[in-house]
C-alpha cells in the first residue's frame, strides 16, 4: 500500500475538487487551517485521526474516504489482509475489508467481538444506516435505554447517526458482517 500521508493528500484534494470547494471554504467547514490543509493535500504532515474525522463531518464523506486505495478491475480482500480496528483492550476486532470508494456509498466490516466486549457504534454523518448480520453467539444492541440481542442468523438495522453500543452479552465470540450505507 501507498504510504498513507500521500493516500490521505490525493483523497482530500480529489474530495476537494470533485465538491469545487476552495481550501478556505474547506478550512471553515472543518475548523481546520488553510495552511493545514494545505500540509495536508501535499502530504507534509502525518493527520491525526481527530483531523481525520474533522474532515469527515465538514465534507460529509465516511473517514475511510480519505485512507482508501484506488479501486482495481479487480480486487480481493479479506481479513488476512486487511489491518483491524482494535478496541476494549482487544476484545473487539473491527476488519474493514471493503472501505468507502468515490461512487460506492456503503462500507461492509467483519466484527470478532470476544466475551463481554463492549464497542461505542462510531457516530455517523446524518442518514446514515448500518446492517448487521450475526454468524454466531449473541450481541446487544443498546439505543439509550433500549436494548435489542440479536442471536446466530439475526439481521437488523439501524441508524448509525445515533448514540448507540454493541455488547456480546452471550457465551464465546461473536462474529457478525456490519453494512454501512452512507446517503447519496
Amino acid at each position: 500500500m501507498e504510504n498513507l500521508n500521500h493516500i490521505i493528500a490525493g483523497n482530500l484534494r480529489e474530495i476537494r475538487k470533485r465538491k469545487e470547494l476552495s481550501l478556505e471554504q474547506v478550512s471553515s467547514l472543518t475548523s481546520i487551517s488553510k495552511s493545514m490543509l494545505s500540509q495536508l493535500e501535499r502530504g507534509e504532515v502525518n493527520p491525526t485521526i481527530s483531523t481525520v474525522y474533522k474532515l469527515s463531518l465538514g465534507l460529509k464523506v465516511p473517514v475511510t474516504a480519505f485512507t482508501a486505495d484506488k479501486p482495481k478491475p479487480f480486487s480481493m480482500t479479506g481479513k488476512s489482509v486487511v489491518t483491524p480496528l482494535i478496541g476494549d483492550e482487544g476484545k473487539y476486532r473491527l476488519y474493514p475489508v471493503f472501505e468507502f470508494r468515490e461512487r460506492q456509498d456503503f462500507e461492509i466490516f467483519d466484527l470478532e467481538f470476544d466475551e463481554g466486549g463492549r464497542m461505542q457504534g462510531n457516530r455517523q454523518m446524518s442518514g446514515t444506516r448500518e446492517f448487521i448480520t450475526v454468524y454466531s453467539g449473541e450481541l446487544t444492541l443498546i439505543f439509550n435505554d433500549r436494548e435489542y440481542v440479536l442471536k446466530a442468523g439475526d439481521s437488523a438495522s439501524y441508524n448509525a447517526f445515533d448514540e448507540y453500543v454493541y455488547k456480546n452479552t452471550g457465551m464465546g465470540m461473536v462474529t457478525a458482517s456490519i453494512v454501512v450505507h452512507y446517503p447519496g
